[in-house]
C-alpha cells in the first residue's frame, strides 16, 4: 500500500494536469477532473512491481485466466475468453456497464416525410423507475422491407445516414454523443440513474446503441440479421464498444478512431508521437479514470484494444485508418489487425475482417463511406465486393526470411558480455594502441547487422548538384512544409531525396544578415510514423543560438510512410536501419558539400527514440559527426532478454523490421554480434550525451547505465573519459528532456548558453 501511495505521488508530480472540456462534462459522481476522482475515490494505482508485464499485444487466443498460457482450441473456450476480456475491459478501461434493461417502453413523438424517407422520432424510457431516456430518429426508406439497418450516433449534419438511405438501409440515430456536435447527450444523466455503475462516456454511448437495438429488433421494418453500426473519430470508439458487447450488431466500421479504438495502447505512448494515455485521459470523460494510472506503464495493462476488437469476431469488422493522421500510427493499426485476423481465422470467417488504410488526415471522404457500405453489403451477403486489406508497412519477419533466404545460426557466434570488447582473448584489457583495430572490427560488425548495402553513387558536387529534381510528392503538401520555423529551404541529398534546412535567426539584432559558417544539428525523429519530423518541433532555442537545423523523414515515416512496403522485395539482404543510416550520412554529405554556409567541423546529431538509434549508428561509422545527443535511444541488446519484459531484439527484427538479421538471436541474446556499448565506444573520443529516463518501460535504466560505463572504457583509451555523459531524468519515455539536449549541444559547439529571459511584471 505504501508503495502504491508513493507511486501515486510520483505520477501526480510528472503527468500533465487533467482538465475539463468546456466545464460541462462529468465523470461518475460529479468529478470534473482526474484529480477530483482520485481524491474522492481514494483509489490507488496497481502495485506495478508485482503486476505482470507484457510488452507485446496480448494474444486473444491465449486464455487470460490460464497461468500456463493455454491456447484456445474450442468454441466454448472462446466464449469463456470473451467474458474474461469484457471483465478486464470494464475493470481497467471502460468502467462497469449495467445489464440490458428489461422494462423498456417506447413512444413515437413525431413522424414526418422528408424526400423519399419517413422520419420517425422515438423516445425510449427504461431503467430504475424508467428514469433513463434515449431519443431515436429512424429514417425508413420506401418499400416493403424488412430493411438492413445502419445505427449511429452521428446526427444528420454528418451525412453517413444519407449514404445509408441511398444504399437501401434504414437509418437509426441515437442521441448519445458529445454535446460539441449540437444535441444534448442523453446518457449524461444515466450516472444518477445507475449509481452503482461507473461506466465512462464512451461506454455509455456504446451501451446506448444497444438500447436502440432493443427497440429496432421489435419493428417489422427491420431485418434483425443485418444491423450495422459505424462512427467516426470519438464516435468510432463508442461504435466498437457497442459491437463488442452486443452480438445482435452484425457488422461495424471503425473510422479513424485511433487511440482507444483500434490502436493498441502499447503503440500510443510518446515513443510514437501519437495520442497517448496521458493525452487522452487529460480530459477524463471518455474512459475510466483508472486508465490514467497506466501512463508510461502501458505494458502493465492486463488488456489492450486488440482484445476488444476480437470481441466482435466473427461478425463484420472493418478498421479504417488515415495513415498520415497526426494522432495515428499505421504500424499500430496493422499490429491490431494482424492479431484480430487470427481470431477470425480460428472462427472460420477470415473474410469478415478488413483493413482499409488511406493516405491523408483525419476526415473521411464520401468515397470512404461508400466503401464502408460495400463492406456491410458483403458481410450481409447483399452484394459481393473484394476483401479490403490495404497495408502501409506490411512487414513481417516470416516474409523477410522467405525473401532474403538468410539462415543465420546463432550458435556459430560466441557468447558476449557487456564491456568485453575492451579485452583480448586472454581476458586482459587492450592497450590504447590496439583500439583503432578493435574499432574497425566493431564497425564491420555494425555494417553486418545492417545488411548488405547496395552500391551507391555520391551526390554530385559540381554545377547542377544543388538542383532539386525530385520531391516528396503530394504528401509533402499535406504537411504544409517547411512550416513557419524561421527561414527555411529544401536541399537534395542521398537517393533522390529532399530534406529541409531551417536557418538560424540573427544572433545579433543589429546584423543585416544571419551569420554564415553555421553549426548544424541534424534532427532525427522518433517512431512518428504518421508525421515524420513535423510534430512536436522544439528547434527555436537552437536557431536562436545560431544553429541551422537539417531534417528529413526516415524511410517508413511521414511523406515516406509507405516506402517500406516493397523495400525488402527490392533489397532483401539490406535493412531499414541500414537505409536510415545511409540517408543520415548522405545528409552529412550535403552539409559538408556546403562548407562556408555550414561549419563542417560542428555537425551534431540529435535524436529521440528511433532517431537516437540512427544517430548513434551513423556517428559510429562517420567521423564527420562532431557529437551525438541520444534521448531514450536504446537498451543493450544482449541484456534485453525475455525476463526483462521489454520487446527485446524482437523490436528490431519482428515489429519494426529495422534489423531483421537480429531475429536469428531471439532466445540467444548473449550471442548478438554487436551491442550499444561497442556502438557508443566506436564514436570515441567525440562527445556523446545519453539521456535515459528512470521509468522508461522500453529500456531499464540500470542496463543503460552499465552500457555507458562499459563504453566509457573506450573513451578512457582515447584520452577523453569525460566526453561521454549520462543523464537519468526522473520520467517515463517522453520527449520532455529536449532542452537538456539543446543546452548540451550548444555547449559542445562552443556557444555560450544565454541567460533565461527576465520575468515581466504583470
Amino acid at each position: 500500500m505504501e508503495r502504491r501511495r508513493q507511486y501515486l505521488a510520483v505520477l501526480r508530480g510528472i503527468v500533465e494536469p487533467s482538465f475539463t472540456s468546456g466545464g460541462t462534462r462529468l465523470n461518475a459522481h460529479g468529478d470534473k477532473t482526474w484529480d477530483e476522482w482520485v481524491n474522492r475515490s481514494g483509489e490507488l494505482p496497481p502495485d506495478f512491481l508485482t503486476m505482470p508485464s507484457n510488452p507485446f499485444l496480448p494474444d486473444p487466443l491465449v486464455m487470460l485466466d490460464s497461468k500456463s498460457g493455454r491456447r484456445i482450441t474450442t468454441q466454448p473456450e472462446w466464449e469463456h475468453q470473451r467474458g474474461q476480456i469484457r471483465q478486464r475491459m470494464e475493470q481497467w478501461i471502460l468502467g462497469r456497464i449495467p445489464p440490458a434493461p428489461t422494462n423498456m417502453r417506447s413512444f413515437v413523438t413525431d413522424t414526418t416525410v422528408e424526400g423519399d424517407v419517413t422520419v420517425r422520432r422515438v423516445r425510449l424510457e427504461f431503467g430504475p423507475d424508467h428514469k433513463a431516456i434515449l431519443h431515436l430518429q429512424l429514417l425508413i426508406p420506401k418499400g416493403p422491407g424488412p430493411f438492413p439497418v445502419f445505427v449511429t450516433n452521428h446526427q444528420r449534419g454528418r451525412p453517413w445516414v444519407n449514404t445509408a438511405a441511398r444504399r437501401g438501409y434504414m437509418g437509426c440515430i441515437y442521441t448519445a454523443l458529445d454535446p460539441y456536435y449540437g444535441p444534448p447527450d442523453d446518457t449524461e444523466k444515466w450516472l444518477d440513474v445507475y449509481p452503482d455503475y461507473d461506466f465512462s462516456v464512451v461506454a455509455r454511448w456504446g451501451w446506448a446503441a444497444g438500447r436502440a437495438v432493443d427497440h429496432l429488433v421489435n419493428l417489422p421494418e427491420v431485418d434483425r440479421a443485418r444491423i450495422a453500426i459505424g462512427g467516426h473519430s470519438r464516435n468510432s470508439k463508442q461504435a466498437l464498444v457497442a459491437a463488442a458487447i452486443d452480438k445482435r450488431i452484425g457488422a461495424v466500421v471503425l473510422s479513424r478512431g485511433n487511440t482507444g479504438d483500434f490502436m493498441p495502447w502499447r503503440f500510443t505512448d510518446d515513443y510514437y508521437f501519437s495520442e497517448s494515455i496521458e493525452e487522452i485521459t487529460s480530459n477524463p470523460d471518455w474512459f475510466h479514470p483508472r486508465l490514467r494510472f497506466f501512463v508510461g506503464r502501458e505494458d502493465k495493462l492486463p488488456v489492450d484494444q486488440n482484445l476488444m476488437l476480437s470481441l466482435v469476431a466473427p461478425r463484420g469488422l472493418l478498421i479504417s485508418h488515415a495513415s498520415m493522421e497526426h494522432q495515428g500510427n499505421a504500424l499500430g493499426a496493422e499490429q491490431s489487425y494482424r492479431s484480430v485476423k487470427r481470431v477470425y481465422e480460428f472462427l472460420g470467417h477470415r473474410d469478415n475482417v478488413g483493413l482499409y488504410q488511406q493516405p491523408g488526415e483525419h476526415p473521411s471522404s464520401a468515397e470512404d463511406i461508400e466503401r464502408y457500405f460495400d463492406f456491410f453489403d458483403t458481410v450481409f451477403n447483399r452484394e459481393r465486393h473484394p476483401k479490403i486489406e490495404i497495408w502501409v508497412h506490411g512487414y513481417s519477419y516470416a516474409d523477410w526470411l522467405k525473401r532474403s533466404g538468410e539462415r543465420i545460426s546463432p550458435l556459430a557466434y560466441p557468447k558476449r558480455s557487456t564491456g568485453d570488447f575492451l579485452k583480448n582473448p586472454s581476458g586482459e584489457k587492450i592497450p590504447a594502441a590496439a583500439w583503432p583495430a578493435r574499432r574497425a572490427e566493431i564497425q564491420s560488425r555494425i555494417t553486418w547487422a545492417m545488411g548488405d548495402e547496395p552500391p551507391f553513387v555520391p551526390f554530385p558536387t559540381g554545377p547542377g548538384g544543388d538542383r532539386i529534381m525530385v520531391g516528396p510528392g503530394w504528401r509533402g503538401q499535406l504537411y504544409n512544409r517547411p512550416g513557419a520555423y524561421y527561414e527555411a529551404g529544401t536541399f537534395p541529398f542521398g537517393d533522390d531525396l529532399e530534406g529541409f534546412v531551417y536557418r538560424p535567426a540573427k544572433v545579433d539584432p543589429n546584423e543585416k544578415e544571419p551569420r554564415t559558417n553555421w553549426p548544424v544539428v541534424i534532427w532525427l525523429h522518433p517512431y512518428s510514423y504518421a508525421t515524420g519530423f513535423s510534430r512536436y518541433v522544439y528547434w527555436g532555442p537552437l536557431m536562436d543560438r545560431g544553429f541551422a537545423i537539417v531534417t528529413f523523414d526516415q524511410i517508413g515515416f511521414g511523406v515516406r510512410n509507405d516506402y517500406t512496403l516493397r523495400f525488402h522485395e527490392r533489397y532483401p539482404n539490406w535493412s531499414l536501419m541500414g537505409k536510415m543510416v545511409a540517408d543520415t550520412r548522405a545528409a552529412v554529405d550535403s552539409v559538408v558539400r556546403n562548407a562556408g554556409r555550414y561549419d563542417p567541423s560542428r555537425i551534431y546529431l540529435q535524436g529521440y527514440g528511433l532517431g537516437a538509434k540512427v544517430a548513434l549508428l551513423a556517428a559510429a561509422l562517420d567521423d564527420r559527426v562532431a557529437g551525438v545527443s541520444s534521448l531514450s535511444g536504446f537498451t543493450p541488446l544482449r541484456l534485453d532478454r525475455p525476463e526483462k519484459r521489454t520487446e527485446g531484439i524482437r523490436h528490431y527484427s519482428h515489429i519494426h523490421g529495422l534489423l531483421p538479421r537480429l531475429g536469428a538471436f531471439v532466445g540467444n541474446e548473449s550471442r548478438v554480434p554487436i551491442d550499444y556499448d561497442e556502438i557508443i565506444a566506436a564514436i570515441a573520443p567525440r562527445p556523446v550525451q545519453v539521456l535515459a529516463p528512470t521509468m522508461d518501460r522500453h529500456a531499464p535504466v540500470e542496463d543503460v547505465k552499465a552500457t555507458v560505463e562499459a563504453a566509457r572504457g573506450a573513451y578512457a583509451l582515447t584520452g577523453k573519459p569525460d566526453a561521454l555523459e549520462l543523464g537519468t531524468p526522473a520520467d517515463f519515455n517522453r520527449y520532455r528532456s529536449w532542452m537538456q539536449q539543446i543546452d548540451w549541444i550548444t555547449t559542445k559547439a562552443g556557444i555560450p548558453i544565454p541567460p533565461p529571459a527576465p520575468l515581466k511584471a504583470k
